[in-house]
């Protein structure tokens, strides 16, 4: 499977971005800049990896399960260069974050590594605690290590399961191969409208059913809906009123190639979904 290289679909978007402002400049130049060093790590964890199933087990979902994670010292240390980098690009961008304490402790605490992506997959409050202690504020933390941990991911993913998207017996919201969440969605017409869900991290994609709330599971039609974008009614947020969650999504017409949709470049390039969403009383999940 050839790896996404996010920032040629983030500069294809160039004019659309600046148009509707989804992005200020400096912001679209940090993405750009993170998306390049991504891919580029990408590539380089890949090739890294010598035997996916020290962390990977297909007979279940999630594939992936954090406890039993092993890495090669190789795959640690280019983990340990990509905290530092960046976290120099994010302080690049807002000078008054400050990461220090956190770099110093992963240089003395090697099973830090291990404890951050391990909390941020079973989403327990240890996380929490791990950004209290480097005092940090847990959605920086959040933000770091989703962008720190997503080229070994992605890298695993693609060694794993290529361009699969059909998970049997698999229906629930979280990432069939990693346990993370969806941060986005989108509807394939020429797919028989099927739903799918794109993993945050890993970037998986996987089926979902359409009427279902993501975050709560909420089947009750008379509570869910969508509000469509009116200048692209292609872009929409589907919202659940039971949780009053919202998810991000993209509706493919059937003269579009679905694979040349991006998602993990619609999410960046949609914030005035978010902007509107988060109006109308609506958090992500």
């Amino acid at each position: 499977m050839t790896i996404i290289n996010h920032n040629e679909h983030l500069i294809q978007y160039k004019d659309f971005v600046f148009k509707n402002a989804a992005l200020s400049e400096d912001l679209f130049s940090f993405y750009s800049s993170l998306f390049s060093l991504q891919y580029d790590s990408t590539q380089i964890l890949k090739s890294a990896i010598t035997d996916t199933t020290l962390v990977v087990d297909t007979t279940h979902y999630p594939m992936i399960h954090p406890q039993n994670m092993q890495f090669t010292e190789e795959v640690i240390a280019h983990i340990k260069k990509l905290f530092k980098e960046i976290a120099t690009r994010i302080i690049q961008f807002q000078p008054g974050y400050s990461f220090d304490i956190l770099l110093s402790n992963l240089d003395t605490r090697q099973e830090l590594y291990k404890e951050i992506i391990t909390a941020l997959l079973l989403n327990d409050s240890a996380f929490e605690a791990i950004a209290r202690e480097n005092n940090i504020d847990t959605d920086e933390l959040v933000f770091l290590a989703i962008n720190v941990y997503k080229p070994l991911f992605v890298a695993l993913r693609s060694a794993v399961l290529d361009d699969k998207t059909d998970f049997p017996e698999h229906f629930d919201a979280f990432c069939p191969f990693c346990g993370f969440i969806p941060d986005m969605a989108k509807i394939v017409e020429s797919k028989n409208n099927k739903r799918f869900l794109h993993c945050g991290l890993c970037e998986c994609e996987w089926e979902f059913k359409r009427v279902k709330c993501v975050a709560c599971g909420n089947e009750n039609a008379e509570t869910l809906g969508y509000y469509s974008w009116e200048l692209d009614e292609k872009y929409r947020f589907d919202y659940c009123n039971k949780c009053n969650t919202y998810i991000k999504t993209i509706r493919i017409p059937k003269q579009h190639d679905a694979a040349q949709f991006d998602l993990t470049v619609e999410n960046i390039v949609t914030t005035f979904i978010d902007a509107s969403a988060l109006k109308m009383g609506y958090s992500r999940q």
